[in-house]
């Protein structure tokens, strides 16, 4: 009786294993299809340089990315540091609240301009928007 039970294990183990080798397949199948989809879905967002001004070390096409605060100014502790007689010390930053982008002139003396209208305080940032400091103009990209 033993010897008739033998060649069934035999098949109902290898049965287990393809089927054990088939779903881990499949997890690593879904696994590397769900990983090119978050990076799909990460989105550059920055200001690019379209008019770098005065700041010879900047190039037009160039990104800036903001990464949760940026801060924009003539000092060096700045974030981005734009080399232009018309930028403040710490003219502006921009940060992300709520899944928004906002832009907040810190008092500058020259001020700044978003689609060519002067901001006071903070403004809500758009894709496209068009932000001049100083003579540095920059599109927000997001």
């Amino acid at each position: 009786m033993l010897n008739k039970l033998s060649p069934i294990f035999t098949v109902m183990i290898i049965a287990i294993v393809y089927v054990i080798i088939f779903t881990a397949l499949r997890i690593m199948n879904k696994d590397i299809k769900s990983g090119t989809k978050r990076r799909n879905k990460r989105r550059l967002v920055g200001l690019e340089i379209v008019e770098p001004g005065n700041s010879i070390n900047l190039k037009r096409g160039g990104v800036i990315p903001i990464q949760g605060e940026i801060t924009i100014g003539r000092r060096n502790g700045n974030t981005f540091v734009l080399d232009d007689p018309y930028v403040s010390g710490h003219h502006a930053r921009v940060y992300i609240r709520n899944n928004e982008y906002i832009l907040e002139d810190l008092g500058s003396t020259n001020g700044t301009l978003v689609n060519q209208v002067k901001i006071h305080g903070k403004k809500h940032l758009k894709s496209g928007e068009i932000i001049k400091i100083g003579n540095t103009v920059l599109k927000f990209i997001g």
